[in-house]
């Protein structure tokens, strides 16, 4: 997620922004507190409260690290994108190797994982080493911050596998694997309950006895658990997206969104792992999958969609189309399921997408000469599908737009404009997290549960939507 925080190369536009970059007007402060929310991994540097702010003072334990360390959410209803800010009492932005990043948030709950990575004097300020990143939770029931200690060497692990999730409440009857890590009562007790933070060694695939990594926040400190890899593990499988599935073993997916999903009881005393491949077919091209594939979690069910970008490449035109297709999956959540068991839920052709529901044809700038990615499915369990939307995707182009798109309906409900500026690669820009219903609201405000953005039936507004002329330019 690093990657999202963009570096100016001196060339075109970028000489005029101003950096870092300030954050967005909206979302701030408290404007609302809707049920899920698309947030921007990546930290704005900001000096920002509001009633979700934290603070805490941090430990010595990285070059240059010290003073109290403060975090905001700024929450808007999709297809706004939300948006945190971090500000270091004693620390510039300067001192940071990129800034802080939203490693994981907890599938149905109120935790954050963030890395907060200094700058090392011996090494390129873009180059990120294990012992310069340092890890906070963010509780938002608590409103609190958490350090947590440096894993060190012997705890070393792929930040790309982390999960954090509360500890399920031992004294429950109910012993299910697929109960859900948090109280349904939204009180003290859930907030101050312990959780774990868990994650793939860096070398886990290729060894005889991999290992995992646990911080548990009970003892406060990081453990290594072996794992039993099971019959018919993959032979390729790089963790783009995790999931914290729950139950009383704690149970994680690790999705490789190319290939396939890995579960593993990480609270378990000898996890042991088990796969399942996904629906669609393999076509690692060397970019991050996340770019044009998603998954979800909705209870009982696992939620899967996934672009097919210029299917009629083979055509004699000599102008790229822009044209792509999305298909959405659901399975359930069973320990028993297979391949075999993966529903097609609908299918879309981006030629095909209505704008309004009167059945005429996709004529919009928006839909016509715009290259959609970045597929985020909605945490409402509708058949909603957010698509990133850019005139191209080179790096140079800043200009994007959010578009709320109803895979069953083929319409294309609201739009709006995505400040891309950070955003180097069509696969950070944002993703879904329900963290926002946890946060603590202003007193007086009431939780939003409407889509907020610009219906394609009307005059798009330039604040959210952009020149719509200049699209088309």
């Amino acid at each position: 997620m690093a990657d999202s925080w963009s570096y100016p190369d001196g060339g075109g536009e970028e000489k005029d922004m101003q950096w870092p970059p300030a954050p967005p007007a909206y979302g701030y402060p408290d404007d609302e507190r809707p049920p899920f929310v698309l947030i921007d991994p990546c930290a704005y540097f900001a000096d920002r409260k509001n009633a979700t702010t934290a603070v805490i003072d941090m430990e010595a334990g990285a070059p240059n690290l010290r003073g109290r360390l403060q975090v905001t959410f700024c929450a808007v209803a999709p297809p706004l994108v939300s948006y945190f800010c971090v500000h270091a009492t004693h620390m510039d932005h300067t001192e940071f190797a990129v800034a802080p990043y939203i490693l994981a948030t907890e599938t149905d709950g109120g935790l954050v994982l963030l890395c907060v990575p200094t700058v090392d004097p011996d090494y390129p300020t873009d180059h990120l080493r294990p012992r310069n990143c340092q890890y906070f939770v963010y509780d938002a029931l608590a409103r609190k911050l958490h350090q947590l200690p440096q894993p060190g060497f012997q705890h070393r692990l792929s930040q790309r596998s982390l999960a954090i999730m509360r500890k399920p409440n031992k004294s429950s009857k109910n012993t299910s694997n697929h109960v859900s890590l948090r109280p349904h009562v939204h009180g003290e007790a859930e907030a101050e309950a312990d959780f774990v933070v868990a994650a793939q060694s860096y070398i886990f695939w290729g060894k005889e006895s991999p290992h995992i990594c646990i911080y548990d926040s009970a003892i406060k400190t990081w453990s290594n658990k072996p794992v039993v890899m099971g019959s018919s593990y993959p032979d390729h499988h790089l963790p783009s997206k995790t999931l914290a599935i729950g139950g009383i073993n704690g149970t994680v997916a690790w999705v490789d969104l190319w290939h396939n999903i890995i579960f593993c009881d990480v609270l378990a005393k000898r996890p042991k792992l088990r796969y399942l491949k996904l629906p669609s077919e393999p076509r690692d091209r060397g970019f991050n999958p996340r770019s044009v594939r998603d998954i979800a979690v909705f209870g009982n069910t696992i939620k899967y969609v996934a672009m097919l970008l210029r299917p009629d490449d083979t055509s004699s035109s000599k102008v790229p189309s822009c044209r792509w297709m999305a298909t959405a999956w659901s399975i359930d959540k069973s320990r028993h399921a297979s391949a075999k068991d993966w529903r097609m839920v609908c299918k879309l052709d981006s030629t095909r997408i209505m704008v309004d529901a009167a059945g005429t044809a996709a004529s919009f700038p928006t839909l016509s000469s715009l290259c959609g990615s970045l597929p985020t499915l909605s945490l409402q369990n509708d058949a909603i599908v957010y698509f990133l939307a850019k005139i191209d995707f080179s790096p140079r182009q800043r200009t994007a737009w959010v578009l709320a798109v109803d895979m069953k309906n083929e319409t294309v409900e609201q739009v709006v404009e995505f400040p891309a500026e950070r955003t180097y690669c069509v696969a950070e820009g944002y993703d879904a997290s329900r963290i926002s219903a946890y946060l603590q609201p202003a007193p007086g405000r009431k939780q939003i549960h409407k889509r907020p953005g610009v219906s394609l039936l009307k005059s798009p507004s330039k604040k959210h939507t952009g020149d719509v002329d200049a699209m088309v330019e």
